[in-house]
């Protein structure tokens, strides 16, 4: 029942009217056929971090992968993340925690806003759920017991806000440059990392027009405990999405469900 792994967006938002930001008066970024300084490296990563936070969102496919011993997995995002305010409305599919729930929908939605996210249940968990088709977790709610960490493993490994980690990483006195993407998703873009506070390792790919086209967050929690990885692609930033909030009848909050699961 590791269902509200996909319930770890709190923090973005998606919808169909997305519309690409200006990109070709963008910042040039240093040369692309040698290693740039740490400083170069740093002004690279700002100039990304002034473009995201202005767009204020932008489409995402995101990766999220756990190594726990107690909740491994993975599961697949698409849609609109939104920041500042934070906001989602994501698509989630090939979820090995889905896989594990019976009645549980092969693919489902799930909204984030005004720090709580929502899972869409379908109608096939009814009898756990009382009815309720929505599952409404608050981005502060987890545990460290083993059924916690299966509802909820993961959920700030994607509680990503892009402007913030990209503010982060500029700030990084070990950020540095990797220089040129070559997979197929970040051809031709300069890549950059550096170590964040909280066992985070954060890479970012930069495009020509200076726009973020990929990131993957790693993080490992202190005490040999989880392993996670995000890793997330952009594009059309600046998207539009119309969230509405589940109908207040129609959720179970987290707290309730765990209630319900204990006394079944």
């Amino acid at each position: 029942m590791a269902l509200a792994v996909v319930a770890g967006v709190a923090g973005c938002q998606d919808g169909d009217g997305g519309t690409k930001a200006p990109g070709a008066s963008a910042t040039a970024q240093p040369s692309a056929q040698r290693t740039q300084s740490p400083e170069e490296a740093a002004r690279a990563v700002r100039a990304a971090y002034t473009k995201a936070a202005a767009a204020k969102s932008a489409k995402v496919e995101m990766r999220l992968l756990v190594a726990d011993d107690r909740a491994p997995g993975g599961s697949t995002f698409a849609g609109v993340q939104a920041w500042g305010p934070s906001a989602a409305d994501l698509k989630v599919y090939d979820s090995s925690y889905l896989a594990e729930i019976p009645g549980a929908p092969v693919e489902t939605q799930v909204r984030s806003v005004g720090g709580a996210t929502y899972v869409d249940l379908g109608t096939g968990l009814s009898a756990q759920t009382g009815g309720k088709r929505w599952l409404k977790v608050e981005a502060a709610t987890a545990g460290g017991d083993e059924l916690s960490l299966q509802l909820t493993g993961g959920l700030a490994a994607v509680n990503m806000d892009l402007p913030k980690e990209l503010g982060l990483l500029a700030a990084s006195p070990a950020v540095r440059h990797i220089g040129p993407g070559t997979r197929g998703d970040v051809k031709g873009a300069q890549g950059y990392e550096g170590e964040l506070s909280g066992g985070k390792l954060m890479q970012v790919w930069i495009g020509a027009d200076g726009y973020p086209l990929k990131t993957a967050v790693h993080t490992d929690t202190p005490g040999g405990g989880a392993k996670t990885s995000v890793s997330t692609t952009y594009s059309d930033f600046g998207a539009k999405a119309a969230f509405r909030t589940p109908p207040a009848e129609d959720t179970i909050a987290f707290p309730d469900l765990l209630k319900r699961l204990v006394r079944g």
